[in-house]
């Protein structure tokens, strides 16, 4: 059995206490983000540019837009939801060791404040590092980008802490 070690519990405890809790809470938080993303962008690019903007940030402009194409959609639809669950497990993990004995609006307050974080990291600095333009960035506006991640950090939370309550 895989174990790791926390300050907040005696001992080694299994790793899927942690992991399987912040994967299912990154992966609704994901899918909520993505949904209210793809909504506002409707009035910009289209409902798929989000997603296609995944996609074209490691495939090259020709991807953006915001009109269906299967192959750029799934792409970019799995990027993001793989990116979530591995985002939340990682949340859960830092929770774990941070916030053991935190209130679960604490965690809830911890989780905006990783949502942001990942906003800087994955939109403001790799995605503004390896795409040449700025179209997935203006994909959709500022405020729901920031939206956006708060939504899926506080639900990734939330789901944790609704998890870590149960036992699950």
């Amino acid at each position: 059995m895989t174990t790791l070690t926390s300050h907040s519990h005696a001992g080694p405890f299994p790793a899927t206490r942690l992991l399987v809790p912040g994967a299912v809470g990154g992966l609704l938080g994901g899918m909520a983000m993505a949904m209210f993303s793809m909504l506002v962008a409707i009035s910009r690019d289209g409902f798929w540019s989000p997603v296609r903007g995944i996609t074209s940030v490691v495939f090259g402009d020709q991807h953006y837009g915001g009109g269906f194409d299967f192959w750029t959609v799934t792409v970019g639809a799995a990027g993001h939801m793989m990116n979530s669950v591995v985002l939340g497990a990682v949340f859960a993990v830092v929770a774990s060791l941070l916030l053991a004995r935190a209130s679960a609006l604490s965690t809830w307050m911890a989780g905006a404040v990783y949502g942001l974080a990942v906003w800087v990291a994955m939109v403001l600095i790799v995605a503004g590092g390896l795409q040449s333009s700025d179209l997935f960035a203006e994909s959709v506006p500022q405020w729901a980008w920031v939206a956006g991640h708060l939504i899926f950090g506080v639900m990734t939370a939330m789901v944790v802490t609704a998890m870590r309550r149960r036992g699950a």
